[in-house]
């Protein structure tokens, strides 16, 4: 099973400045040495050991994770921003030749875990089938209205694929292919989110953004650590610091240190921070992946891998 991120950050697109790029390569060149530049392999060698705050970027356009399962079934979670980039590649397979099937779910349909689809290329070519699903009431309708007029200038009806629309319920497991299970969770967020758990070969991901979860609502914390039980790739909405948990209470978001405890409980391999805060720059970002490390370290499984995920980042399980 593959795991690929094509979209990290939480609420709006929001890629590196001029100022924060200047402020990069500042500090890289406070870094460097003669010997660092030397030749085209110590070269190499040095932007290797540099961190992805240096060296690339955390920050860039909104959810969007794909899922090609060890029985190449297609799967995407969330059709943000990051959806533009992913349909450039499918162009390279049977989807770009009008001959593919793929399954799209959403976990609510906020502006930025949809604003991707309408420039998805797979949808406009006849032949495609693109199956859609969400724990959502009326479904069909609500995602419809985001290519309407005066929205977007291509009708839903100009879509050249055929969209099928399957609404589920919470706790019910769908089974594609025979082979890839698929199970939900309700989540705590404005107008609600879900997550859910991908399973095929005793294999196993969860994908759980837009989540925030206190006291008040044991039962949430419960079915979250039930879903993620012993997974191998913990998908995790990490968006706030501990500080900003308090002050945007309600706001229907996490800090690293409940995605971690989350993880622990469950047991789960890995833990990969997504939906990452825009006003935050990669300094920042990196600097809560350290805390994170940090805190599983004392409190919760230290053998816990806990990783930055960003645009591109490929996991194989």
């Amino acid at each position: 099973m593959r795991v690929k991120f094509w979209g990290c950050n939480g609420s709006i697109a929001s890629p590196c400045d001029s100022e924060q790029i200047e402020a990069k390569i500042r500090r890289v060149l406070n870094m460097v040495t003669h010997s660092d530049i030397s030749a085209e392999s110590s070269v190499d060698a040095f932007i290797e050991s540099l961190p992805l705050s240096l060296k690339g970027t955390y920050k860039g356009n909104t959810s969007c994770v794909q899922i090609t399962s060890d029985s190449n079934n297609f799967l995407v979670f969330d059709t943000g921003t990051g959806a533009r980039k992913l349909a450039q590649e499918l162009m390279g397979t049977p989807l770009g030749r009008g001959q593919g099937e793929m399954h799209i779910f959403y976990s609510h349909l906020h502006w930025d875990h949809i604003q991707g689809f309408p420039f998805f290329v797979p949808a406009y070519i006849p032949g495609n089938i693109i199956n859609i699903y969400g724990v959502i009431e009326d479904l069909e309708y609500k995602f419809r209205k985001q290519l309407s007029h005066p929205y977007f200038p291509v009708p839903f009806d100009g879509l050249g694929a055929t969209i099928k629309f399957h609404e589920l319920k919470v706790g019910e497991e769908l089974t594609i292919n025979n082979s890839v299970k698929i199970n939900t969770t309700q989540l705590y967020h404005p107008q609600v989110s879900h997550a859910y758990s991908i399973e095929e070969n005793d294999k196993k991901v969860v994908y759980m953004t837009d989540s925030e979860f206190n006291m008040t609502d044991l039962h949430l914390i419960q079915n979250a650590i039930s879903l993620c039980e012993e997974a191998d790739v913990f998908i995790f909405d990490c968006q706030f610091t501990f500080q900003d948990t308090i002050s945007k209470m309600d706001w229907g978001h996490s800090s690293v240190y409940t995605g971690i405890d989350i993880a622990s409980s469950a047991n789960a391999k890995s833990l990969y921070l997504f939906h990452h805060e825009p006003a935050y720059d990669d300094f920042k970002i990196e600097q809560i992946i350290s805390e994170a490390n940090s805190y599983k370290s004392k409190v919760g499984n230290a053998n816990l891998h806990v990783v930055g995920a960003y645009d591109g980042l490929t996991v194989d399980i």
